[in-house]
């Protein structure tokens, strides 16, 4: 049996689908990071939120209920978009529920002097970060 010189049958598909992989890992670890102003504890002052808050770090959510309950998600994607009024800024935080389905959570956010949070939901509603959280 003779063998040519070059590459074996299949290298090149092989080499292909290495990069692809390459090229999505890297775009979903990206895209999946939440940005360091967004990560803390958020609090609502609003009296039937109290004892809740939710948190966001690099990779995950928490949200705290009422009853202490904790919840934790893994954030899987987060979208950013500049509102027209340059003061807000909508992310869409999407993250696998506990069935692992994707679950969107969007929210607005104004980094001033003091950063808050709205739900999209529920603009009315202010979320403030804890001053006391420590990352």
């Amino acid at each position: 049996m003779i063998r040519q010189h070059g590459s074996p049958p299949g290298h090149k598909g092989i080499i292909c689908l290495i990069v692809l992989f390459l090229s999505i890992t890297a775009s979903c670890a990206k895209s999946s990071n939440a940005p360091s102003e967004l990560i803390g504890i958020w609090k609502a002052s609003d009296v039937r939120y109290r004892g809740t808050s939710f948190e966001i770090n690099e990779n995950a959510i928490t949200f705290l209920d009422k009853n202490g309950d904790r919840n934790t998600y893994t954030i899987v994607e987060i979208k950013r978009e500049n509102m027209p009024d340059k003061k807000w800024v909508l992310y869409t935080l999407r993250y696998l529920d506990s069935h692992l389905k994707t679950t969107e959570f969007p929210f607005y956010f104004r980094s001033s002097k003091e950063a808050m949070i709205r739900f999209k939901h529920q603009p009315s509603l202010i979320w403030k970060q804890d001053p006391g959280f420590v990352s």
